[in-house]
C-alpha cells in the first residue's frame, strides 16, 4: 500500500482492486440524469444521448482542448503582430471544447417533440412520450464562434 501524507498526519491509502480500474466506466448520463416528475422545462425526453455518444463527446472534447494548446503554441512561432489570429483560433477551440464537455456530460439540452415518428423501437421512445432532447449549447456555440472563425481567414 502506498502511503501518503495529509496535514502532517500520514494515512495509508486502500488498496484498490485491479477489477476496479477495468470496470471504470461514463457516468456523466446517470450522474445528470432529470427526474421524471421535472426533467427540463416540464418535460421529460425518452429518446436522449447514450454512454456511447457521451464518450464521442468527451472525446471531441480532448481533441479541441489539445487543439487549443497547439494553437496557442504556434502563435509563439509568428511576430507578436500576427499572433492575435492564432489566439482567436485557440479561444474558439477552447469554447467548443467547453461545448463538447457540457453535452457530453448531457446538460445543456431541452427536450422537443418528435417531428417525424420512427418506426425503430430502439429511437422512437414511448407511446406516451415522443420527445428527443436536443442540445441547445451547440446553436449557442455556433452562433458565437462561427462569425469568429470567419474573420480569421
Amino acid at each position: 500500500m502506498k502511503s501518503f501524507q495529509l496535514r502532517n498526519k500520514t494515512q495509508e491509502s486502500p488498496a484498490r482492486p485491479a477489477t476496479e480500474f477495468v470496470n471504470m466506466g461514463n457516468g456523466a448520463i446517470v450522474a445528470n440524469e432529470h427526474p421524471a416528475p421535472h426533467g427540463v422545462n416540464g418535460a421529460t425526453s425518452a429518446i436522449g444521448i447514450t454512454t456511447h455518444g457521451s464518450n464521442w463527446y468527451f472525446a471531441v472534447t480532448a481533441v479541441m482542448i489539445v487543439s487549443t494548446f497547439a494553437f496557442i503554441g504556434l502563435s509563439f512561432t509568428r511576430p507578436r503582430s500576427h499572433r492575435i489570429f492564432h489566439y482567436i483560433t485557440a479561444a474558439i477551440t477552447l469554447v467548443a471544447a467547453i461545448a463538447y464537455f457540457t453535452m457530453g456530460s448531457d446538460l445543456g439540452q431541452t427536450p422537443i417533440e418528435v417531428e417525424f415518428k420512427r418506426s425503430n423501437p430502439k429511437v422512437s421512445g414511448t407511446a406516451t412520450n415522443q420527445n428527443r432532447e436536443i442540445f441547445y449549447v451547440r446553436y449557442i456555440d455556433w452562433y458565437g464562434y462561427s462569425p469568429q472563425s470567419r474573420r480569421t481567414r
